[in-house]
């Protein structure tokens, strides 16, 4: 439950800036280019603090890291709300992805060493649904509390403030810990569980891409402000329902078979929605059915973790989880502006590519 409550805080963050920030910067005149960046350095932020992460282990238990790392998001959101200077942003951007770092690789960890096998596919869809359902929380907010002032970051760090507060205390009655992590245990993993690692590159590419560009898309596609925010909520939606349910899925067949579904339907749903005018009725079934599948990959990923690697490797999983989110999360947005700056309405193309061809590579080597 404390982890759980801690991912849905931070993906109410994470869900609110990544369509507001977007959305502002191409309403002050930033190229594809610059919002793909932009999002990139959220990413690098994650891929840095795995390098201090050790160290704060050494000193806190787990569930203070997950506590401060709340904490700097929330000083972090403040900052987007009161200030308007692009160099700014990136700086904020890449401070906020330093900051949530902790809830990933702690909170992930702590959930698999808590778990039993026989439910530990149900336990990840249950945290899954949680962290989008933050999600859904997060893009909501900007037709509540619009675009202008900074009103919805000020809110969402409130928020993240007093959850902060109830999850640091609820988390001294924990009574499992995760091992503490030592960086030489990455480079072992890696070495380990390459295909799982491509796992989560690929859900972080197509993640951070989505999340960035398909309000652009709708929007350029004629869509209003209101509907572009509308569609990543309606996406995410799709995934609370469909998570738990995967989980079951999960403890009862092959979980890399379920992995490789998740690719192959990520792929073919958003080829079909770069396809589908963005005023049309189709796309909102396709938007859900694409955020089940695209996040599928994920519960997938974390579930076969747990199976797959006990002790400090699963600590060391989750810390190479996310660096390869951020790796595959500062690739995704990047290419996909470039793309798109050269080739206007291909927003999803490489989506679409990554999606199928990463299930056929698991495939052939499964």
């Amino acid at each position: 439950m404390t982890v759980t409550i801690g991912i849905t805080v931070f993906a109410i963050a994470q869900g609110l800036t990544y369509p507001l920030i977007s959305l502002l910067l191409a309403e002050r005149g930033a190229s594809e280019i610059v919002v793909g960046l932009n999002a990139a350095a959220f990413m690098l932020g994650l891929a840095i603090s795995v390098l201090v992460v050790p160290a704060l282990t050494r000193h806190l238990r787990a569930g203070q890291v997950i506590v401060a790392g709340l904490a700097g998001a929330a000083v972090t959101l403040v900052g987007f709300a009161v200030s308007d200077t692009f160099a700014l942003w990136f700086v904020l951007r890449f401070a906020l992805g330093f900051c949530v770092n902790a809830i990933y690789v702690f909170g992930e960890a702590w959930l698999n060493a808590a778990s039993a096998d026989t439910v530990r596919g149900r336990v990840a869809g249950v945290y899954s649904a949680g962290m989008t359902l933050g999600f859904v929380i997060g893009p909501l907010a900007i037709p509540l509390f619009g675009t202008e002032d900074g009103l919805a970051f000020a809110a969402c760090a409130v928020l993240i403030s007093l959850a902060a507060f109830g999850l640091g205390l609820m988390s001294r009655r924990a009574r499992v810990e995760p091992e503490k992590l030592e960086l030489a245990d990455l480079p072992r993993f890696a070495r380990a569980a390459p295909l799982l690692i491509l796992l989560v590159l690929a859900f972080g590419f197509v993640d951070a891409t989505v999340l960035s560009f398909a309000p652009l898309h709708m929007v350029g596609g004629g869509a209003s402000t209101a509907a572009a925010a509308t569609f990543i909520a309606v996406m995410h939606l799709g995934m609370i329902v469909a998570q738990p349910v995967l989980g079951v899925l999960l403890d009862r067949v092959d979980r890399w078979h379920v992995a490789i579904g998740c690719l192959a339907a990520t792929g073919l749903i958003f080829g079909a929605l770069m396809l589908l005018p963005a005023t049309g009725m189709l796309i909102w079934p396709l938007g859900a059915l694409g955020g089940a599948a695209f996040f599928g990959i994920y519960t997938s990923a974390l579930a076969i973790l747990g199976q797959e690697h006990k002790g400090p490797m699963l600590v060391a999983g989750a810390s190479a989880f996310s660096l390869a989110y951020a790796a595959g999360g500062m690739l995704g947005p990047a290419a996909t502006g470039a793309l798109v700056n050269v080739m206007p309405g291909m927003t999803f193309a490489l989506v679409a590519v990554l999606g199928m061809v990463s299930a056929v590579m698991l495939v052939w080597h499964r």
